[in-house]
């Protein structure tokens, strides 16, 4: 854990990856932050490393990163894909992003074509 402060007072900072939310109440103020959270963090020159202790009873708020579902149940769930073939694509690409590194470097994907179609729509925006 670091000791994070800020230079500003009312600073809320959040991200999307990894995961994160902070308030910073006023200037100065010190919260304790994960090490990975406090690199993105301390890259916007309003946050700084502190060594003033922090307030046992202000909690740091946090957002808790919601639990993925598992890759083949997320294959299942694409309408004309069951369970099967589901399996069966997950042996070829164990992972979403292997799936996704196929797709856009067009390699040849070995299922039949209206199967790739229906991943392409579902898996790229």
């Amino acid at each position: 854990m670091v000791k994070i402060a800020c230079k500003q007072s009312g600073l809320n900072i959040s991200s999307n990856f990894p995961r994160f939310k902070y308030s910073f109440g006023k200037s100065g103020e010190t919260l304790e932050i994960n090490e990975k959270h406090a690199e993105k963090i301390l890259r916007n020159s309003s946050f700084y490393l502190s060594d003033v202790p922090v307030k046992k009873d202000k909690k740091t708020p946090q957002n808790k990163p919601k639990k993925e579902k598992p890759w083949v149940l997320e294959l299942e769930e694409i309408k004309g894909i069951g369970e099967k073939r589901a399996e069966d694509i997950v042996a070829v690409y164990p992972t979403k992003g292997s799936l996704l590194e196929a797709i856009s470097a067009k390699a040849k994907i070995p299922f039949r074509d209206d199967v790739v179609e229906k991943l392409k729509e579902a898996l790229i925006h």
